[in-house]
């Protein structure tokens, strides 16, 4: 690679591919379901836990590694789609080889270049209270009582 290509290179394609390796097998549902959440931290980072029941045979990953996959997943569909438009666009460029449709074959393939960064994104995380919120919320007068609200009559 040359040097010129080596700075332009975007930081996101050098990113190291995502690995996984083998993790927990559960060879039963009852078995996963017995287990509780303890089962779930089992699966290592970058791990694939493995559950097999009576409907076939399931794989459970973490949410990052789900998110990281999702956004290769997206990434190579995203490239299908505009490698297609820029082959359009090439084979317009052979028949009408002019000045407009050889711009429009370059606007091509700077619209799917002009994106190289895979899609990543952070997953969810847990709705948690500060404790000053804590304290502010414990604090509020409201009680309900369901038992005492009325119901409609049907």
């Amino acid at each position: 690679m040359s040097r010129e290509l080596q700075k332009t290179k975007p930081e996101g394609l050098s990113a190291k591919p995502i690995a996984l390796v083998p993790g927990p097998t559960w060879s039963t549902f009852e078995q996963f379901r017995r287990g509780g959440n303890s089962v779930l931290e089992e699966i290592p980072a970058h791990g694939v836990g493995t559950l097999r029941g009576k409907a076939g045979t399931f794989r459970i990953i973490r949410e990052d590694d789900f998110q990281r996959l999702l956004g290769l997943a997206t990434d190579i569909h995203r490239l299908q789609n505009g490698l297609n438009f820029v082959i359009q666009a090439a084979k317009v460029v052979a028949k009408h080889p002019d000045m407009e449709h050889v711009q429009l074959l370059i606007q091509s393939a700077s619209m799917v270049a002009g994106s190289p960064v895979l899609p990543v994104r952070e997953g969810h995380e847990a709705f948690r209270l500060t404790p000053e919120e804590e304290v502010e919320q414990s604090a509020d007068d409201f009680d309900l009582a369901t038992a005492e609200i009325p119901r409609p009559a049907l």
